[in-house]
């Protein structure tokens, strides 16, 4: 890398980082630029038992055998050390007692002449490396996080640039691992209010300050197929029927919701301030909290086709509509999990529904 092209990455990386804050799903993509910045043919983050410091799989990675934090890896070789090495590697035993606080060169407190078992080292060279840098970076109870960046000869100009850079970014790559993860668990707690709502048979969603549609819960959706509310344009702007009631939409004032004639059955909606910052509570615009509580079809209607079910269907019917996810319902009755949702879909068909919350309102 040139010393303009190097340049560039050094200022560009801060940037990205703080992307990766917003947009969680970026974190690949800050591995290829930490990669680009510091020669390392490869990096990983992972979970870590605290205990054992063995690496606990994600669920892409248990489901594909790939995930969005490694790097440098193909499907073979990573599947080779989860179900051949993860238990016997070195370094992981090691970091229980050279604990990565900070950048720690594994070479320097793990030399690979003083390991009896050579097997890991064996894979690990196979795949082009010798040697790893490795940091925290979380620690929570009973796991903590860590990242792995992989180097090809531990003793070369590009190692000691590796080493330096995992020394001055640190804290800033750790501080914008953990506020992104902060960020992903409070979406997750949003989306799970949302389904808990949907279980409840109430079409919920989050809506922006200037209208703009947030989340929403499968019964908002199917909802928004009945016509009497609208989406529209990239920004997702929220429109309704003259059927539609808003109540609380006069708090509402600063914004006009657009209007339209529809034939749809009448329909109520509770419109509640929903803060969304509450570093700055009460002084940013407030999002949107809409509960509708006059729902349209109902579960009975889907009940009154159960005769068409076979006894199969019937039975994972019965799973679902109890509270059971299709896997849980269908491993009661002893199907597969593909199986279980090619049962769950004809069901789907047969009564003509789109999702479980309809059978639990």
């Amino acid at each position: 890398m040139n010393k303009e092209n190097a340049a560039y990455w050094e200022k560009i990386l801060p940037l990205k980082l703080m992307d990766a804050i917003q947009n969680t799903h970026k974190w690949g993509e800050v591995l290829e630029i930490i990669m680009r910045m510091t020669g390392a043919k490869g990096a990983i983050i992972t979970l870590r038992d605290k205990q054992t410091c063995q690496i606990v799989n994600d669920v892409e990675l248990e489901q594909k055998f790939h995930s969005p934090l490694i790097r440098g890896f193909s499907t073979e070789e990573i599947v080779h050390y989860l179900t051949e090495l993860r238990t016997i590697d070195p370094w992981a035993e090691f970091q229980r007692t050279y604990y990565p606080h900070r950048p720690i060169q594994m070479s320097k407190v793990c030399p690979q002449e003083s390991i009896p078992d050579q097997r890991f080292f064996h894979w690990l060279k196979s795949v082009g490396f010798q040697d790893t840098i490795v940091f925290e970076l979380d620690r929570m109870a009973g796991y903590w996080t860590a990242i792995n960046l992989f180097i090809e000869d531990p003793n070369d100009r590009e190692t000691r640039k590796a080493l330096d850079f995992a020394n001055e970014y640190y804290e800033l790559i750790r501080n914008a691992w953990v506020t992104s993860q902060t960020l992903s668990k409070t979406r997750q707690s949003s989306a799970a209010l949302l389904d808990r709502a949907a279980g409840a048979g109430s079409p919920t969603a989050i809506v922006g300050a200037n209208g703009e549609l947030l989340e929403s819960n499968d019964l908002f959706d199917e909802m928004l197929e009945t016509g009497a509310i609208r989406v529209s344009g990239a920004k997702r702007k929220l429109s309704f029927a003259h059927s539609v009631s808003v109540v609380g939409i006069e708090q509402w004032a600063q914004h006009a919701f657009l209007r339209y004639h529809a034939d749809t059955n009448p329909l109520v909606l509770l419109a509640s301030p929903l803060d969304p910052d509450p570093i700055f509570a009460g002084k940013r615009e407030s999002h949107w909290l809409l509960t509708c509580t006059s729902a349209g079809a109902t579960a009975t209607e889907s009940r009154s086709n159960l005769k068409a079910l076979t006894r199969q269907e019937r039975d994972l019917y019965n799973g679902i509509a109890q509270g059971q996810s299709v896997e849980q319902a269908g491993r009661a009755i002893s199907l597969k999990r593909s199986r279980s949702f090619e049962v769950w879909s004809s069901v789907k068909d047969k009564l003509g529904i789109k999702s479980a919350h309809q059978l639990r309102r």
